[in-house]
């Protein structure tokens, strides 16, 4: 079994301090309110000791961390690292916690506690629906089903989890544009190594294009039978990488399009049921082929 190296820890570790630095300034400021107590960054889910996609969204979301009555879902046994009652953050901060998130990090899809509600279940729908039509899987299919299909991990722009969506949050643009927002993320990239980019949605496609100028995007087009799914392919000089950018959210439901019917009457639920989301990463798959060729 592939185990991290000790660059990439090393660079994980860094990376996760620098995240928990800005989630201390951030707890004494107005974000107080919005971020989930007792929760620390969470930089990836799956593992980055394989060669992966690399799925994009916005931050980990509160469905990850807390149950309807607004209670944490699981205690120190769960898939994150989660302070204890009256620690500090700044206490967090030692080689020890650190390591044992960053195994958290990369057990994520191997444990009880995914969050299958959005990332989808093995062989199911939702992401992973659409990642086994594009021929990857964010679980082990060598142990499930498909030995063929490549290894998916995923990561998000704002590692810290909120318990409202990001969307609502009157703070979003100026987290956005404050150093850490602009940087962060192009500095996580180099810890994992990639098959290519997938943004989840047409805002996250768009904030990719802003934070890397050396992406070069080919034109936006629809999938065939699927003419209000929209993709864009670009190919970024700097991380030498293929970047699928996505204008709809396969994680969601009604993929973000909402509950409309296309020029050709198939409805979006149809979009977002566990063969569309198959029959479009095929169609995904098929043109990114086509752009840039199979890869070796």
């Amino acid at each position: 079994m592939r185990t991290l190296t000790s660059e990439q820890r090393k660079a994980a570790k860094k990376l996760l301090t620098e995240a928990v630095q800005h989630q201390i300034e951030l707890k004494n400021g107005r974000m107080k309110e919005e971020l989930i107590e007792g929760t620390t960054p969470v930089l990836w889910f799956g593992d980055a000791a394989k060669k992966s996609w690399l799925t994009v969204a916005t931050n980990p979301s509160a469905g990850q961390f807390l149950t309807k009555d607004g209670t944490l879902r699981f205690d120190s046994t769960g898939p994150f690292f989660l302070l204890e009652p009256n620690m500090p953050l700044e206490t967090y901060l030692t080689d020890d916690n650190l390591e044992q998130s960053i195994g958290k990090f990369n057990d994520y899809f191997k444990q009880k506690d995914v969050y299958k509600t959005w990332f989808g279940k093995e062989q199911g729908g939702k992401l992973e629906g659409f990642l086994n039509g594009l021929g990857a899987s964010l679980y082990d299919s060598s142990l499930l089903y498909d030995s063929s299909l490549q290894s998916v991990i995923h990561t998000d722009f704002f590692p810290l989890p909120t318990k409202r969506y990001m969307g609502t949050i009157s703070m979003r643009h100026e987290l956005e544009q404050s150093v850490f927002g602009q940087t962060f993320f192009m500095k996580l990239l180099p810890l994992f190594s990639l098959h290519g980019i997938i943004l989840l949605g047409r805002e996250h496609t768009d904030r990719f294009r802003k934070l890397d100028s050396s992406t070069v995007w080919e034109n936006p087009f629809s999938l065939p039978d699927y003419p209000d799914a929209v993709v864009e392919f670009g190919y970024s000089a700097e991380l030498k990488l293929p970047i699928i950018g996505l204008h709809f959210k396969p994680g969601e439901q009604f993929l973000g399009l909402g509950s409309r019917v296309d020029e050709n009457g198939r409805s979006h639920g149809t979009y977002g049921s566990t063969n569309g989301l198959r029959e479009i990463g095929r169609h995904v798959r098929e043109k990114l082929e086509a752009f840039y060729g199979a890869e070796d």
